[in-house]
């Protein structure tokens, strides 16, 4: 009987450290979202994930990032650490942000360049608040979209005069 409740104690303790640092929740690393999108010129469907946000795929300063789609978040928002890694933290201006969880002290930078749904913009002012760990892509982003959601989908199609590329040069670097 203790042998078979041992075998179970080890095999439970290495499927829960496997699952904390392969699963898509990772300890002291946030909920790594795999976004379910479908991109072309003429916009972009996302399909809500298991947690019931929609996360899409994006670029800041030319780094690939997962997006999770925020209607209630003025601008991009992320970590003072992804902020440090992108190099956004030189010219950051302290700023007070409030947000779900209250009122934040955090600093406002600018990113070169945002790459999301084809759309590319430079300049964009992003909030790095501390300790963050999900990228929020906000409103001064997604004003550029018409955003239509039905059931379990989200359509993103360029606004009346938005500037979107088609996908193909949505991902190359530069220029």
């Amino acid at each position: 009987m203790l042998k078979r409740a041992a075998f179970f104690v080890i095999v439970g303790a290495v499927l829960f450290v496997l699952f904390d640092r392969y699963g898509p929740y990772q300890s002291g690393s946030g909920y790594r979202p795999r976004p379910i999108e479908t991109v072309s010129p003429a916009g972009v469907v996302l399909d809500r994930t298991f947690d019931g946000h929609y996360y899409l795929t994006g670029r800041i300063n030319g780094e690939t990032l997962a997006f999770m789609v925020d209607t209630g978040a003025s601008t991009i928002a992320i970590g003072d650490r992804l902020a440090a890694r992108l190099g956004l933290t030189a010219d950051c201006r302290p700023r007070r942000y409030a947000t779900a969880a209250g009122t934040v002290d955090g600093c406002e930078a600018r990113a070169g360049s945002v790459e999301v749904g084809g759309l590319r913009l430079a300049g964009v002012p992003v909030a790095v608040l501390p300790g963050a760990d999900t990228i929020l892509l906000g409103m001064n982003v997604l004003r550029h979209f018409r955003i239509e959601q039905q059931g379990g989908r989200m359509t993103l199609t360029p606004a009346p005069g938005g500037r979107v590329d088609p996908p193909a040069t949505a991902v190359t670097g530069g220029s």
